[in-house]
């Protein structure tokens, strides 16, 4: 958002729509709270809307349909809206007193069947073709950028929703449905991103930045059965590098620089593409904070900002979850979890930049409303 005009107190805006049908005004003066999490991978993006209800009005007249959509696009007075989530009512809450109710949504697909289980067998298949067959079986349109691993088997004997989530996280994707859409992406590309805010220190309300080495291992080791030779082949992955290296059973704990992985795979393809998942996992890992600062709706999950001005912490973060609130007299906050994905000097100029990946291909929605 644009710098605002020294002594200019801003007012926070949302558009709520019921259905397609805008019902900002209507609830307007109910309102308690908006409570928007929106999160990279494995949960479900939610939205709270908390409700003053002294007349009884949302317990019969106006009460809300399990599985109705709810709309939300967020922003400040002056600026264009930007639609942050289209998601289904899932459950709706009362209590007294005072006399509230809390309309709850997820994105997860509620009138789907994402969580029946379900019985299937995936041969001589890739990465892509596996996410493409279980986007096309729920009626979904697949996001992301896939690899096209090739994989030997997969056997599945959970729901799609499950499934695709283990799978994700196996091979370093974000993975979530959010609307009409299966959202599998790799988190390595998402990374590549182009920094959509630079913030100093001072820009935030609170901040908490952890730097570790411990954990952080410099290698990871993965081992596959290569039934051509019939013996057990273990590959370290080391900056970039794939090497192939002896077996050994003892080798079946984390050191400090190498992590041991007891995953096995089925080919030498399998086998790299999870080492290196468990690798850029971990390292991610090794800088991590939480920060809450002035609500600002185009920080969300999947999109890189940029730290200035913060000697050794600087640099790049990835959101890995953002959390927007917006309260009763036009109060808007944001508080993010993130982890540094490159550590560098950032210059303060902000020409010339792309369009946020994750808006425009991850899982939001970039429509912007005036």
């Amino acid at each position: 958002m644009d710098a605002l005009v020294p002594g200019q107190v801003p007012e926070a805006r949302f558009v709520l729509n019921y259905q397609q049908r805008n019902i900002t005004r209507d609830i307007s003066k109910h309102l308690i709270s908006i409570f928007y999490s929106d999160i990279l991978s494995g949960q479900a993006d939610s939205l709270d809307v908390e409700l003053e209800d002294s007349d009884g009005k949302w317990l019969d007249a106006w009460y809300p349909g399990h599985g109705d959509t709810l709309t939300l696009a967020l922003g400040w007075e002056g600026k264009p809206l930007r639609q942050l989530a289209s998601l289904e009512i899932d459950e709706i809450s009362f209590s007294s007193p005072p006399a509230t109710v809390t309309i709850r949504a997820i994105a997860a697909g509620i009138n789907t069947a994402l969580r029946t289980t379900e019985h299937h067998a995936y041969e001589k298949t890739t990465l892509d073709a596996v996410a493409q067959t279980i986007a096309k079986r729920q009626g979904l349109n697949l996001v992301g950028s896939i690899e096209p691993i090739k994989l030997d088997r997969l056997t599945q004997q959970e729901p799609d929703l499950e499934f695709l989530r283990n799978l994700a996280d196996e091979y370093d994707y974000a993975f979530k449905v959010t609307g009409s859409r299966l959202v599998f992406h790799a988190i390595s590309e998402l990374a590549k991103g182009q920094s959509v805010a630079q913030l100093v220190l001072k820009d935030l309300k609170s901040v908490r930045l952890r730097d570790q080495i411990l954990t952080v291992p410099q290698k990871v080791s993965v081992k596959h059965k290569d039934s051509a030779k019939k013996k057990l082949i273990s590959y370290d992955i080391k900056n970039g590098e794939t090497v192939a290296v002896p077996s050994s059973a003892s080798q079946a704990t984390t050191s400090s620089d190498t992590k041991k992985s007891r995953k096995r795979a089925a080919s030498e393809e399998v086998a790299k593409a999870k080492a290196k998942a468990d690798l850029a996992k971990s390292n991610r890992e090794r800088t991590t904070g939480s920060w809450a600062l002035m609500g600002r709706p185009n920080l969300v999950s999947g999109n890189v900002v940029t730290l200035v001005a913060a000697g050794k912490l600087g640099g790049n973060y990835l959101i890995l979850a953002a959390h927007h609130r917006i309260n009763r007299g036009g109060g808007y906050t944001v508080d993010l979890d993130l982890c540094r994905i490159s550590a560098s000097s950032i210059s303060l100029s902000f020409e010339n930049t792309k369009p946020d990946l994750a808006l425009s291909s991850y899982g939001m929605q970039s429509e912007v409303l005036v």
